[in-house]
């Protein structure tokens, strides 16, 4: 996509994204090909995560590059904010499910956002980059737009918030699994067996084999282990695991709430979904304040259609100006269409 400069007069060149195509339309009696492309946070969500092991007071970020690289990712093709190191989790754990829900958990865990940027990147921000944005890249006119609607939601507006954590505590040592029948092998053949812990997630896992095959391999994860064992004898075998399940114990639940928006509008209460990575007092306090901040009022946020710029990106702070007013906002959203022209609606977020 390309862009006028009109300071130096110049056509500049605009990524729009890198896609990966899906299936293909080719209509015989037509003269086009078809496909929608897909970006890379959309591709993750068809590969699953299922090689995660209990992590001990691991940081979001240090559990966000271990999702990242799990799913093939090398360092020019992720980013993720540093900020996520003051996020700290006494024990983490992922069951079998998508890469990109694994990543969703882990931002939803500290209040921050990911998604792909048009050069392919993913990105995983904390809950201040916005924030940090404090330099408007564009400034939207009467004359740039075609309408503009300040919508007052008061439908989201939420004066009470309950945060319950999710602490996760090592239950005593226990045969987690054992096998239903026993299992045949020869002399020098080699068997894998997948075993899933009667309980999940599991620390301190150790399997036993008896019988007539020996342990060649063990490798643990939260939700079970592979045990690879190697024949002794024509016969069968066994193989039972002990290990430590871990319990949620001890819950808390943070109440947050403003009482000058309460007396006015009557009690709008919103509870946090169950998220296993928020498992201390001090997140839990953190999300629930930031959620009180945001939306005890009601959000005076911006759509425009407009003539568009597809240099303006996702998190971009732009001024948008009326006849009364000046505001800067963070897109969150920006659709591009060209039929002959360029036209666009964005969406954007009150800074």
């Amino acid at each position: 996509m390309s862009t006028w400069n009109d300071i130096g007069k110049t056509t500049e060149f605009v990524p729009l994204g890198t896609f990966w195509s899906g299936d293909w339309n080719v209509p015989e009696q037509d003269v086009y090909a078809q496909t929608t492309g897909r970006d890379r946070f959309e591709m993750l969500r068809k590969s699953i995560y299922s090689t995660s092991q209990v992590q001990i007071n691991q940081t979001l970020y240090a559990l966000a590059v271990a999702v990242l690289e799990d799913a093939g990712l090398v360092g020019e093709e992720y980013f993720v904010d540093t900020e996520l190191q003051d996020y700290s989790v006494p024990y983490s754990y992922f069951e079998d499910q998508s890469h990109r829900e694994a990543l969703r958990k882990i931002a939803e865990a500290c209040l921050g956002q990911v998604y792909c940027n048009r050069d392919g990147i993913l990105r995983i921000e904390g809950p201040s980059f916005l924030i940090a944005q404090t330099t408007s890249v564009d400034t939207l006119t009467r004359d740039d737009y075609f309408s503009k609607d300040n919508p007052v939601k008061w439908s989201e507006v939420v004066n009470y918030i309950e945060v319950e954590t999710q602490p996760l505590k090592p239950d005593t040592l226990q045969e987690v699994y054992a096998s239903n029948e026993a299992v045949a092998i020869t002399t020098g053949a080699e068997k894998t067996i997948t075993a899933f812990y009667n309980n999940s997630p599991c620390i301190n896992a150790v399997a036993t084999v008896s019988g007539n095959a020996t342990l060649t391999q063990a490798i643990y994860y939260s939700w079970g282990a592979s045990i690879k064992v190697t024949g002794i004898a024509n016969g069968s075998f066994i193989i039972a695991i002990n290990a430590q399940p871990l319990k949620i114990l001890n819950k808390d639940k943070i109440i947050r709430q403003d009482l000058v928006s309460i007396a006015d509008m009557g009690t709008l209460k919103y509870t946090y979904p169950g998220n296993p990575l928020v498992q201390t007092v001090s997140i839990a306090e953190t999300i629930a304040d930031n959620l009180l901040a945001y939306y005890k009022d009601p959000r005076r946020d911006v759509e425009v259609d407009w003539r568009g710029n597809p240099a303006v990106l996702l998190g971009d702070r732009v001024t948008v100006t009326d006849k009364l007013e000046q505001n800067d906002y963070y897109v969150v959203k920006q659709e591009l269409e060209f039929d002959g022209a360029l036209n666009a609606r964005l969406s954007g977020r009150k800074a």
